[in-house]
């Protein structure tokens, strides 16, 4: 390949790492590791960039988004390089994207304004995207009324003046116009979704720039917001955590912001608890554990990267000095030791 990379993503089970190129008609090249051979170019019919990959945990399954032109969703079998099937969604930007690890017909794309879950169906060879959003509550964490949107906030007492009509009938709107109608005086901010993950129980936690943690059922999308419990007085300085990247781990998620802290979220039932876990030197961008779970991957803004191991004595070490340049992506490859940068393609082994 020539120029440079654009997006990274690792399937551990197979032993391979994917990534695109930045330049007009960009590929996406499927990598053995750790030989370093090329197993397969993908190609399909972006015109200017990759934004996202995320493999499946199970199967030959590749997810790609693409940003504009096309905003389009495309589902690859990378083994075979076909893509099974694709959704175009204009002008829709999105900062994540993950499958379901234990379930790979699912699929949750978010953004700051927007969270989906896209579901993968299946008809013999056929393959098939339905997406469904999660009803975000509003700022404050209140849920609104559905039936305060879709009708009349006025609603008339005396039914001689004829049957209560929605608001888009009154506006005189048919089809999807009317389906998402909202007047402009109904209209309400919502959270704003940083960061989400995974279950093993295939629900999604999601956190948000206003403080708030959210729990979304995986089946019917129903959100709950959790309530945050203080063991003690809340510390000022430090008492409103907006995730800029989380990571499931046993009881709870580890997720940290601006701050430089790694905070330990104990959640039960609907509430948590803040843990302080570990104080890094910048604002942390990434966490990653390694497939065992031993190993807690942490990369800050500026590109330093640490290593947390677990253990009945846990060690903390810095493996990477803070670069130049803005790395795309960080992430472990099999077996555990060793994670991947990029900025051209840089592989670093934990015994340097």
């Amino acid at each position: 390949m020539n120029g440079i990379v654009g997006v990274m993503a690792t399937n551990i089970p197979y032993e391979v790492v994917a990534f695109s190129d930045r330049r007009l008609r960009p590929l996406i090249y499927i990598y053995n590791f750790p030989g370093l051979t090329r197993r397969t170019k993908l190609k399909g019919n972006v015109l200017l960039d990759y934004t996202l990959l995320s493999f499946s945990y199970c199967g030959t399954y590749l997810a790609s988004y693409s940003s504009l032109p096309e905003f389009e969703l495309a589902l690859w079998n990378w083994e075979s390089g076909v893509i099974l099937c694709r959704k175009s969604q204009p002008g829709v930007d999105v900062s994540q994207m993950t499958f379901n690890p234990m379930n790979w017909h699912q699929l949750c794309l978010s953004s700051p304004s927007a969270v989906t879950v896209w579901t993968i169906e299946r008809s013999n060879q056929e393959h098939f995207l339905k997406a469904k959003s999660v009803k975000l509550p509003l700022e404050d964490g209140s849920f609104f009324n559905e039936t305060d949107v879709i009708f009349p906030q006025s609603l008339p007492k005396d039914p001689i003046y004829g049957p209560v009509l929605p608001v888009s009938a009154i506006a005189g709107l048919v089809g999807e116009e009317a389906e998402s109608f909202r007047p402009k005086d109904d209209l309400y901010a919502l959270l704003h979704p940083t960061m989400h993950c995974w279950t093993p129980t295939s629900d999604l936690y999601i956190g948000c720039e206003e403080g708030h943690l959210l729990m979304v059922n995986g089946e019917n999308l129903k959100v709950t917001v959790l309530n945050k419990i203080e063991d003690g007085p809340p510390r000022v300085e430090r008492n409103l955590i907006s995730p800029v990247t989380m990571a499931y781990q046993k009881g709870g998620v580890l997720a940290s912001g601006i701050d430089g802290f790694v905070y330990s979220l104990l959640i039960k039932d609907t509430d948590y608890k803040v843990e302080d876990f570990l104080e890094v030197e910048r604002p942390v961008e990434h966490l990653m554990f390694s497939p065992s779970y031993r190993m807690l991957l942490i990369q800050t803004d500026k590109g330093s990267v640490f290593i947390y191991t677990f253990g009945e004595e846990p060690t903390f070490e810095k493996v990477l000095e803070a670069c130049d340049g803005k790395f795309q992506a960080t992430d472990f490859i099999t077996p555990g030791n060793e994670y991947c940068m990029v900025r051209n393609i840089v592989l670093f082994d934990d015994r340097i």
